[in-house]
């Protein structure tokens, strides 16, 4: 089976045999938005139509791919969320010669019946060895992070920070993105920011600081991306996490760190997730399928 994370920006796919075993493993950055709606087929040979020519048929795929400007549109299982839910809920592809699926997406609403939407996220969810899926709160650090809810391993709700998507933007589009164009993290200086998010004021007072401290020589413009990122994510943890409980990361492993090292000054515990938890998503779901 080929299983496909074919996300907003990147595409990941696994070659699985018939044990479940990974054979092969493939990225690239043909990320779901940049495929034209009438040539997704030609972009997945383009990627993987080498282990289809070698006798591939089945492929189940995630993600994006499955949102309305996708591929095919596969329609949200609303929250609560089981993995048998979810697995149910999956859409065939009409194409000759392959038996091709995609996974829906999950929908929920936050306290104030805004609506709240997933895509991708929840194969990783269910991708959670057996420690993880027993923690009451997940975070998947991201361009969208999402805080889920979970609750007798169902998906009971989730909330959406577009922390990732808020940081790009800053500095590529504003007034701060000449202080804040290094990509390394400065560990010191990104517990700065994460200490001033702390503080009382809004986020939109705080990041005027990020020019400030440059402009005064209080921190290294080099550094500004590191003090910027520790703010947001700093804001971010204030608000989503809960005294006294422990969030278990899932995800990049580099964003993962950070989101531990901002909750820890938050005096919130953390564990990590192992890689792979997308793939051990995709097999599970797959397992539930007739195929």
């Amino acid at each position: 089976m080929i299983a496909v994370n074919w996300g907003t920006s990147n595409f990941r796919a696994f070659r699985i045999d018939a044990k479940g075993n990974l054979e092969a493993e493939k990225t690239s950055s043909t990320g779901a938005l940049s495929v034209p709606p009438c040539e997704f087929l030609d972009a997945l040979m383009a990627e993987v139509g080498d282990w289809i020519s070698a006798g591939e048929k089945k492929i189940l795929m995630s993600g994006m791919v499955g949102a309305r400007q996708g591929w095919k549109e596969a329609p949200y299982v609303s929250v609560p969320a089981t993995l048998g839910q979810v697995a149910g809920g999956v859409v065939p592809l009409q194409i000759d010669c392959l038996d091709a699926r995609i996974v829906p997406g999950v929908i929920g609403a936050d306290e104030y019946g805004i609506p709240e939407v997933m895509r991708g996220e929840e194969t990783e969810i269910f991708g959670c060895d057996s420690e993880g899926a027993c923690h009451s709160c997940l975070c998947l650090p991201g361009t969208h992070t999402k805080w889920v809810r979970m609750e007798d391993a169902r998906i009971a709700g989730f909330t959406t920070c577009m922390t990732g998507d808020l940081y790009k933007a800053i500095r590529e589009g504003s007034i701060l993105r000449s202080f804040a164009g290094q990509d390394l993290i400065d560990d010191a200086t990104f517990l700065l920011g994460v200490a001033h998010s702390r503080q009382a004021g809004a986020l939109a007072h705080h990041l005027f600081g990020v020019r400030t401290l440059v402009l005064t020589a209080r921190i290294d413009e080099s550094s500004a991306s590191s003090y910027l990122s520790g703010l947001l994510i700093g804001h971010e943890v204030k608000t989503m996490a809960r005294e006294g409980e422990s969030v278990h990361l899932i995800g990049d492993a580099a964003l993962c760190s950070l989101y531990a090292r901002a909750l820890a000054e938050f005096d919130v515990q953390t564990s990590v997730e192992p890689a792979g938890a997308d793939l051990r998503g995709l097999t599970r779901i797959a397992g539930r399928l007739s195929w």
